[in-house]
């Protein structure tokens, strides 16, 4: 059986070919989702089971509870250039680090591979 993940990076993939993909790692406490680390990788295939990115991702070396993705794509399409990715990285670190709803504008996966969302609490 397929995980959420790998459905969503198959139907990624047929649909725009190669792309960048915007990680960003978090923790989930109580009622609050706090970004812990990001960074970026040039997917050139779909080939990638759940097991595999969870192995990528705990090289971090940090405490996750959650990861979302976010995809970039080069003016032609295809994955932007590594310059052009550091860049966009810091643009999705601060609009996650500054509302954790924008982790909804990308695909939010828990360590199963289930797709989350993120929902705001009534305070």
């Amino acid at each position: 059986m397929t995980t959420d993940f790998e459905q969503w990076l198959a139907a990624q993939f047929a649909d725009t070919g190669p792309f960048t993909a915007f990680i960003v790692l978090v923790r989930v406490r109580d009622d609050e989702v706090i970004a812990v680390k990001s960074s970026y990788a040039h997917m050139i295939g779909d080939d990638m089971p759940w097991p595999g990115m969870c192995a990528l991702l705990d090289g971090a070396r940090t405490t996750w509870d959650g990861v979302a993705f976010f995809v970039g794509l080069g003016h032609d399409g295809g994955p932007l250039p590594d310059a052009a990715a550091a860049a966009k990285l810091k643009d999705v670190e601060a609009d996650v680090k500054s509302d954790p709803l924008a982790l909804n504008r990308g695909l939010f996966f828990d360590r199963e591979g289930r797709h989350l969302r993120v929902d705001q609490v009534a305070g």
